[in-house]
């Protein structure tokens, strides 16, 4: 996907972001490669390669994704299996897929996975963090604060939650 100088972006594990350039960077000795520099909220940047795998650096979602999002996080979790570093590793790369919906796919999921075993550690950050992202980029595409989104975010996943309960009953 080429981006723009002036686009806004997202990135699964930083957040939103506006791309500012486009350089030849050389991180490695020897090897000059070409990013995005990527401005991110607080000052930060992010340099990010401009070839593929970008590490799923995308466009902000359309507003009709986040309707579709609404329904993903008000389903049903897919139950999440295996020992705690293979778990992790199987969702960062999901997450790098770099879709919006694949963020609410795990969120969901690890809410729920945090209802029968509590999240700890770096599982716990993790689910954090793509939480917060995901909440970033909902306030932005809904025009509403971050802690509107949240809330929304929060009570779709708290109906996901019900939705559970009643099955199990």
């Amino acid at each position: 996907m080429i981006f723009e100088v002036g686009d806004q972006v997202v990135h699964p594990q930083h957040g939103v972001g506006q791309v500012v350039k486009l350089e030849d960077r050389e991180f490695e000795s020897g090897a000059t490669r070409r990013y995005y520099e990527v401005s991110m909220p607080g000052g930060s940047i992010l340099w990010v390669p401009f070839d593929p795998p970008s590490f799923g650096l995308r466009k902000l979602a359309e507003r009709s994704e986040i309707d579709r999002c609404r329904q993903i996080l008000a389903s049903q979790p897919s139950p999440l299996g295996g020992d705690a570093r293979s778990r992790q590793s199987e969702l960062a790369g999901r997450l790098k897929q770099g879709t919006i919906q694949t963020q609410c796919e795990i969120v969901r999921d690890l809410y729920a996975h945090g209802e029968h075993k509590s999240l700890y550690g770096s599982i716990a950050g993790f689910f954090r963090q793509t939480q917060n992202v995901l909440c970033q980029e909902w306030a932005i595409v809904e025009g509403v604060t971050l802690t509107e989104a949240a809330q929304e975010v929060n009570a779709l996943l708290e109906k996901s939650r019900r939705t559970v309960n009643k099955l199990k009953a």
